[in-house]
């Protein structure tokens, strides 16, 4: 804006935004659901935002007073509004549908609180090192993956690969990493127009931007990285996607990549468990399990028993980003012993988190 514009027209432009920005209030976005914590923010004179027990942050547009506490834990559930302009440079802004204080840790009889735990100093020190190492190893594996999906992105910017042309560059994409199993080039849409390998050549043509993680980079052009799911070929994933530029910055499309996240895991995780009778578990914050590195003490042999372990995610305990607790496996586990020792920690990625469990 020039600066020696008149105040009063300053004014009434603001007053249209303003103006525009309530005839669309009604217009939704994603609804979330999480649990997390109100913290004041110093910034533009100082607000109130919401972070997320994922690490997102958000702005709540119509917060009630009694819930202004810093550091009040909460369980919202909102819808993101991406139409809203705001003077806060911060969080993505929230409209809440309702809000309640977060009571804490729930009973249940599969855990319990207060009993010493019975490994040695030397046994603590091993599984917290170990959960600290394959926590580091699997996000920088994430990051790394994530780097270079970006980076192939940023190549194609001011491009119109078509044909075989854009065979070539997605089969270099596809061979980049091990993991990898298959890359779309989407337009502007949400229409394959290119893909590789060529097994999957019915799929150009197909409109996928119902598809959750498609429509949130075309309602807000930033990468993202979908949960756990299986494609209609049966294939088990996540996808990670970037909008793609003209030269003159506007969103020409999106370059889709999918990724077996078992390999992910399994490249990440290799080895670290040699030498010990340590496991590590990756799962979703839900209880998928996404994959798994160890040699399975026999407490834990039995797959129920490790999908018990794995549902410590969707049990009140496990809306905390890190920390361990005693799961009694006796219902599923006969004979021997009937407890373990659970360590976990989070690790995100474009606000999708997973789950290392060590035990």
């Amino acid at each position: 804006m020039i600066r020696s514009m008149a105040s009063v027209g300053v004014f009434f432009i603001a007053l249209s935004f303003l103006c525009a920005a309530g005839c669309i209030a009604q217009e939704t976005g994603l609804e979330i659901t999480s649990y997390g914590t109100i913290t004041y923010i110093d910034l533009e004179g100082g607000f109130y935002g919401f972070i997320a027990q994922d690490g997102a942050q958000y702005l709540p547009l119509d917060l009630p007073d009694e819930y202004k506490q810093d550091g009040l834990l909460v369980d919202i559930t909102g819808v993101i509004d991406t139409d809203v302009m705001t003077i806060q440079m911060w969080g993505q802004p929230l409209r809440i549908l309702s809000i309640t204080k977060h009571e804490g840790f729930t009973q249940s009889d599969s855990w319990y609180e207060g009993e010493t735990s019975f490994l040695s100093p030397e046994e603590e020190l091993a599984i917290t090192t170990l959960q600290l190492r394959s926590s580091t190893a699997l996000s920088k594996t994430l990051q790394d993956c994530d780097a270079a999906i970006a980076a192939y992105a940023a190549e194609l910017k001011g491009k119109n690969l078509q044909g075989p042309d854009a065979q070539g560059y997605l089969e270099k994409v596809a061979k980049s990493n091990p993991a990898i199993f298959e890359v779309s080039l989407l337009d502007r849409s949400g229409t394959i127009i290119a893909v590789y390998p060529e097994k999957y050549s019915s799929s150009i043509g197909s409109n996928v931007k119902n598809q959750t993680m498609v429509a949130s980079v075309i309602r807000n052009p930033a990468p993202g990285m979908s949960e756990y799911f299986e494609t209609v070929e049966g294939e088990f994933a996540v996808s990670i996607i970037y909008p793609v530029y003209s030269s003159s910055l506007s969103v020409t499309g999106y370059l889709s990549v999918l990724l077996h996240p078992a390999l992910l895991v399994e490249s990440s995780l290799d080895s670290l468990t040699n030498g010990t009778d340590l496991n590590i578990l990756v799962i979703q914050p839900d209880g998928t399990i996404i994959g798994h590195e160890g040699s399975l003490p026999a407490t834990v042999s039995d797959p129920s028993a490790i999908q018990k372990i794995a549902d410590l995610a969707s049990s009140p305990v496990g809306t905390y980003l890190a920390g361990y607790d005693m799961l009694s496996l006796g219902d599923v586990v006969p004979s021997g012993e009937d407890k373990t020792l659970v360590y976990w920690n989070t690790v995100s990625l474009h606000n999708t988190s997973w789950r290392v469990m060590v035990f």
